[in-house]
């Protein structure tokens, strides 16, 4: 469980002012975002929200039928991908829908394209470490795709500002977050974090958004998991921004617990090569 946030970013209501012009999320993106708000929802009703959206639901049976998923049987609906791959494997992949909708137009942008493949791989790795840690592989999934929200949002403000900014970085590593505050007033981190809060999200989402940076203390939960995924991401040839004090595969596997040490993929083209794979698929 991760410990609550005790200081406010912003006054109840208040918005920050970097993100004041950040485009709303799509009708069916928010009703996505609103169920996973809440653990007492059924499959039907998750069905009914998705095929609303013809074009969303056919977004999700492609992805439920690609080799993100390796379903062995063809999905041809949405209730039937419900009831195979359970209801947070459903809100995962509609969620990985609502991220791509949302973010189409900053695709254009090769910087901010690798920003989201950064965000996939980070999503997909903690998936892997979930599965090794006896932990919710759906919902780390979630938070990995989540974690870096407030980058994608503070580059959809100001594309060129931040493209330009990111390819600074590429030449010569800088501290991004101090940047960010500078041109912004606030980090990606906290971006994230102030996002997170006012979609409702439930609290930890708003915790690996704000603390996936911070080296990890103490108890391996899911921000843990996540500072771990990004890090990995990032060692993989999947960086978004290239890291100040960039780490070697091998040592942040070192870093790990024992027993996802031990159970980890410790090859790191293998494991680099199938997160293109499901990449790729998704693209």
């Amino acid at each position: 469980m991760c410990v609550p946030l005790t200081t406010p970013l912003t006054r109840p209501g208040e918005k920050p002012w970097a993100l004041i012009n950040l485009p709303p999320f799509p009708a069916i993106a928010m009703k996505i975002l609103q169920l996973l708000q809440r653990d007492n929802v059924g499959m039907k009703e998750l069905s009914e929200v998705i095929r609303a959206d013809p074009a969303f639901a056919s977004q999700v049976l492609t992805l439920a039928n690609s080799p993100l998923v390796a379903v062995r049987r063809e999905v041809k609906s949405i209730l039937q991908a419900t009831a195979l791959l359970g209801l947070n494997r459903v809100k995962a992949l509609a969620l990985t829908v609502s991220m791509k909708v949302y973010l189409t137009e900053s695709f254009q942008i090769p910087a901010l394209l690798a920003c989201w493949r950064h965000t996939l791989a980070c999503a997909l790795l903690a998936e892997e470490l979930a599965m090794v840690s006896l932990m919710e592989k759906d919902v780390a999934y979630m938070y990995g795709l989540l974690h870096d929200v407030g980058r994608l949002a503070l580059g959809m403000i100001r594309p060129l500002e931040y493209t330009n900014l990111l390819a600074a970085a590429d030449e010569e590593p800088v501290d991004m977050m101090a940047k960010e505050r500078e041109m912004f007033g606030m980090d990606h981190s906290e971006a994230g974090r102030w996002l997170a809060e006012s979609w409702k999200l439930p609290p930890e989402f708003a915790e690996v958004a704000a603390r996936h940076h911070q080296e990890p203390k103490g108890k391996f939960d899911f921000v843990a998991l996540v500072h771990h995924s990004c890090a990995m991401a990032d060692a993989l040839g999947f960086a978004g921004v290239r890291p100040l004090r960039p780490k070697k595969f091998h040592e942040i596997l070192s870093e790990l617990p024992a027993r996802e040490r031990g159970r980890f993929e410790s090859d790191p083209e293998r494991l680099a090569a199938r997160v293109a794979t499901k990449i790729h698929s998704f693209e």
